[in-house]
C-alpha cells in the first residue's frame, strides 16, 4: 500500500493520515480547531488556505508541506492589476532583443546624477513605509529606468559601483512593494536582479538582504522548505563575527534567520523555529537599536523579537502571543511600518481569540485610519475582521461596522 504522502491530492493524504492515527473526522476537527464541515470538504477534494493545512498538520504531527501537491492551476482571467502593473513589469522584466540585451528604451535626455538618484531611492523608501502604494506604482518605473541609465552610461567609470548599488536598492524596494500587492512572481524577478547587482559589486550584506526579500516572496507562495534551506545557506555564508560586526552585516544575517524561523513555524517545526528566532534575536540585541537602510527596511531588537510573537500566532497560541507583545523591547527605536503593521494584525487576532474583542477592534481601527492603502491588500486583515465580527454577540458597534465596510465583507 503506498504511503499517504505519495497521493496526488491533499484530501487523500489527510484522510489516510487521520485513519492511520485512529482518528474520526470529528476528532481531527476538534484537534485542529476546525469545523467538521471543513475537514469533510477537504477530504472530499476541496482546497484550503495554507493556515488550514498548517492546523491539520499540527493535529496530525506532520510538516505542513505534506499537504501541498503540485498540479495544474485553475485557469484565471487577467485581473485589473495586470494593467496597473504593466509599467513596473516593463521596467523589471523588459523585452530582450536578439543579442540578449534588455530593451529599456531611451533615457538620453536625463543628466547623470548619483546624488539625485540616491535621494530618489531614499524618498521612495519613505513613500513605501508611508503605505502610499498608489504613488509607488507611479514612481517606481521611472526610478528603475533611471538607475539602469546610470549603470549603462557609467560603464568603465569607478562610480558605476555606486550606480549598481542604487539599482539594487531600487529593485529591492520594488520587490517589497510587489509582494505587498501580491504580485509574487514579478517580485521574485525584481529581487533576484537586485541580488545579482549586489554580487556583481561584492556587497554580501546587500546580497543577503535580497535573499531575505526573496524568501518573503517564496513564503507567500507556500515554499517553506525552500525558504528555510535558502536562508540558512545564505546565513552560513555571511555570518559575521559578533565582536566586530557592523549593523548592516547584523541586519542581513538577522533577517535571514528571521525568515528561516517563520518558514519553520509555518511548516510545523516549532523547535527549529524557536532556534532560528533566538539567533535572530541575538543579532538584534547585538545591534542595540533598530537600524534602517536607505530604502527604509529596519532590523534590530524590536524587529527580531516580533518573530516570536508571529510564530506564536502561527502555532495557535494567542495567549503566548499577547504575553510576548507585553515584553517587547522598549527604547530601541521603531521598526519599519510594514513589519509593525503586520505585528498589529497578529495582535488584533490574538486579542480576539482570548476574548478581548474591544481591544482587537481598537487595533484594527487604528490600522484602518493610519495605513488604509497597506491594509486593503492584507488577507490577514480581512480574516481578523471576520473573527471580530463572528465573536461579537450583540450588534456591531460603529468601528466594527466601519471595518466590515472597509473590507466589503458581505459574506
Amino acid at each position: 500500500m503506498p504511503d499517504a504522502t505519495t497521493h496526488a491530492e491533499p484530501g487523500d493524504r489527510i484522510r489516510d493520515l487521520r485513519k492511520r492515527r485512529g482518528m474520526t473526522q470529528e476528532e481531527l476537527a476538534e484537534a485542529s480547531g476546525l469545523s467538521v464541515a471543513v475537514v469533510k470538504k477537504i477530504e472530499q477534494g476541496g482546497t484550503a488556505r495554507m493556515e488550514t493545512y498548517h492546523a491539520l498538520a499540527t493535529a496530525l504531527d506532520v510538516v505542513t508541506m505534506t499537504f501541498v501537491a503540485a498540479g495544474p492551476p485553475e485557469p484565471v482571467l487577467d485581473g485589473p492589476n495586470e494593467m496597473v502593473l504593466a509599467p513596473i513589469r516593463a521596467a523589471v522584466a523588459p523585452a530582450m532583443d536578439l543579442h540578449g540585451q534588455p530593451m529599456y528604451g531611451s533615457a538620453d535626455a536625463e543628466e547623470l546624477s548619483l546624488p539625485r538618484l540616491e535621494a530618489a531611492v531614499s524618498n521612495l523608501g519613505a513613500i513605501y513605509h508611508s503605505n502610499r502604494y498608489d504613488d509607488l506604482a507611479r514612481f517606481l518605473p521611472p526610478l528603475i529606468l533611471s538607475a539602469q541609465h546610470h549603470v549603462t552610461y557609467l560603464d568603465g567609470d569607478p562610480a558605476q559601483t555606486d550606480a549598481i548599488r542604487l539599482r539594487a536598492d531600487a529593485l529591492n524596494l520594488t520587490a517589497r512593494y510587489l509582494i505587498q500587492v501580491r504580485a509574487h512572481d514579478l517580485a521574485l524577478i525584481a529581487i533576484q536582479s537586485s541580488q545579482r547587482d549586489a554580487l556583481t559589486i561584492g556587497d554580501m550584506p546587500l546580497a543577503g538582504a535580497a535573499v531575505s526579500v526573496q524568501a518573503w516572496a517564496m513564503m507567500r507562495q507556500g515554499r517553506f522548505r525552500e525558504v528555510k534551506e535558502l536562508c540558512l545557506h545564505a546565513a552560513d555564508m555571511i555570518e559575521p563575527r559578533m565582536s566586530r560586526a557592523t549593523p548592516t552585516e547584523l541586519e542581513a544575517w538577522g533577517w535571514l534567520l528571521a525568515r528561516a524561523s517563520a518558514a519553520s513555524a509555518r511548516d510545523n517545526q516549532p523547535a527549529e523555529a524557536e532556534e532560528y528566532a533566538q539567533l535572530a534575536i541575538m543579532a538584534g540585541t547585538r545591534m542595540g537599536h533598530e537600524h534602517k537602510r536607505s530604502a527604509g527596511r529596519a532590523f534590530g531588537p524590536l524587529t527580531a523579537a516580533l518573530v516570536r510573537t508571529e510564530n506564536a500566532m502561527v502555532a495557535g497560541d494567542p495567549g503566548r502571543a499577547v504575553a510576548l507583545y507585553e515584553t517587547l523591547p522598549r527604547g530601541v527605536g521603531k521598526t519599519d511600518s510594514s513589519t509593525w503593521n503586520r505585528a498589529l494584525l497578529d495582535s488584533a487576532r490574538a486579542h480576539t481569540r482570548i476574548g478581548e474583542v474591544g481591544r482587537a477592534t481598537e487595533i484594527m481601527t487604528k490600522l484602518r485610519l493610519i495605513a488604509p492603502e497597506w491594509l486593503r491588500y492584507q488577507q490577514l486583515g480581512r480574516d481578523a475582521t471576520r473573527e471580530i465580527v463572528s465573536t461579537v454577540k450583540r450588534k456591531l458597534n460603529s468601528e466594527q461596522k466601519a471595518l466590515v465596510d472597509f473590507f466589503n465583507l458581505t459574506d
